[in-house]
């Protein structure tokens, strides 16, 4: 999501297809999804960018099916988004509940700012929250 634009605006949730959740969730499920996930999120970013929360490129959903997995179509997302930032000199942002997703995204420049636990099924699971700063065009990253 470029900056400025809201992943919860209906013009989005049409075009992601997230108005199938209304459909397909439990009454308890749409209420734990609308009413406390995306509200957590929503304030996870604002408490982590402060002001700059409008400012950020938000990498949300960052996924690929297992038949396109190791083609580098995610690498060529991130590096797509994480140069046009570094031009306009915006962070950008994400959340990562894999495990295995930190160090690879800590290879494009993300650092992990903190970890929040979101509960289900009675045990937590972990939300890497990560920032990648803005690099200047004399200033290169590890690879890149």
């Amino acid at each position: 999501m470029p900056p400025g634009q809201n992943m919860d605006d209906y013009l989005t949730i049409c075009r992601s297809g997230m108005w199938r959740l209304n459909y397909r969730l439990s009454p308890e499920g749409k209420r734990r999804f609308f009413d406390e996930f995306l509200p957590l999120l929503h304030d996870t970013m604002h408490t982590t960018l402060g002001e700059r929360e409008h400012e950020a490129w938000y990498l949300v959903y960052i996924g690929t099916r297992p038949c396109g997995r190791g083609k580098g179509h995610a690498r060529k997302l991130i590096e797509h988004v994480t140069k046009v930032a570094d031009g306009e000199g915006t962070p950008c942002y994400l959340e990562s509940s894999n495990a295995s997703n930190p160090p690879i995204y800590r290879r494009f420049g993300f650092e992990v700012c903190r970890t929040i636990q979101l509960q289900r099924g009675g045990r937590n699971i972990p939300l890497d929250i990560m920032v990648r700063e803005p690099v200047s065009q004399g200033k290169k990253r590890n690879g890149s």
